[in-house]
């Protein structure tokens, strides 16, 4: 009884965390990760942004670190997830 109220639980409140917690590429690159070569750090702000708005979300506290840029994603001006984009596949996955 007490596992069965954790994990729905645990459903409950991770449902409406995280927008992609298995990860997701951006337009820029194939489902595989093969870039053309590593999205400039304006490219990559872009793709972030252009992947999110269109589903409703705001990017906010952009942070490039080496190839990596950390971003938080808002709705309703709650934080629902935090994100890091690889500059070098296109790859967006949550860090949640």
């Amino acid at each position: 009884m007490i596992v069965f109220l954790i994990v729905v639980a645990g459903v409950a409140y991770g449902g409406g965390m995280g927008v992609i917690p298995y990860g997701d590429y951006c337009q820029y690159c194939s489902a595989y990760g093969i870039c053309k070569g590593d999205l400039e750090p304006r490219e990559a702000e872009k793709a972030i942004e252009g992947y999110f708005g269109s589903k409703g979300l705001r990017v906010v506290h952009i942070r490039h670190r080496e190839r990596f840029v950390e971003v938080e994603i808002y709705k309703d001006n709650k934080m629902v997830d935090k994100i890091l984009f690889d500059r070098k596949t296109g790859r967006i996955r949550s860090t949640y």
